[in-house]
């Protein structure tokens, strides 16, 4: 085989393998192929996937500590409303990205649920601060909230979101009659 197309061929193994276009062992057993068994490219390769790894241990600690930071934000600092919904947002930011990143993996309910929550606590927290004392306002807020998460929960089929959402309105709905 020519020097120059196996190379071409043993580059596009390592972006598949990179990718993740096909299954880890496939990727090497090709590379075995073409490289006939000196597996000079495969180091390469491995140093990358090496580095991505931990990026994404890193982001899922990440995203699983920004719900705690967010409640940590409201309701045991002094900082100002400003800065509180700053953070907040933030925070939020932070878990689209997350759910931009891995829309087709599995780690895609970690930051959907942090972004859920942390959305919940924002507008909760601003409507206690523009209405205070008001509790249609906050019904609303709440309201809203859940009907964004049967809306999210239906597009995507996630079924813990649908159902947390008709908990919550009919929770609401339970709590104007006692």
């Amino acid at each position: 085989m020519n020097e120059k197309r196996r190379e071409i061929i043993v580059r596009e193994i390592e972006y598949w393998k990179r990718s993740r276009l096909l299954p880890e062992h496939y990727c090497d057993y090709l590379l075995a192929l073409y490289t006939e068994g000196e597996g000079t490219y495969s180091s390469l390769s491995s140093a990358h996937s090496g580095r991505g790894k931990w990026t994404k241990i890193f982001f899922i600690l990440l995203i699983c500590l920004l719900l705690p930071a967010g409640i940590l934000v409201i309701y045991f600092t002094e900082l100002s409303f400003v800065l509180q919904m700053l953070l907040l947002s933030l925070f939020v930011v932070i878990c689209l990205i997350g759910l931009w990143k891995w829309q087709k993996e599995a780690f895609v309910h970690l930051p959907l649920i942090s972004g859920s929550f942390l959305l919940f606590l924002a507008s909760v927290r601003v409507s206690d601060y523009y209405f205070p004392n008001t509790t249609a306002a906050l019904a609303v807020i709440v309201f809203l909230n859940c009907l964004l998460w049967i809306v999210v929960g239906v597009r995507f089929r996630f079924l813990y979101l649908t159902i947390s959402g008709a908990l919550g309105i009919l929770l609401l709905a339970g709590s104007f009659f006692f």
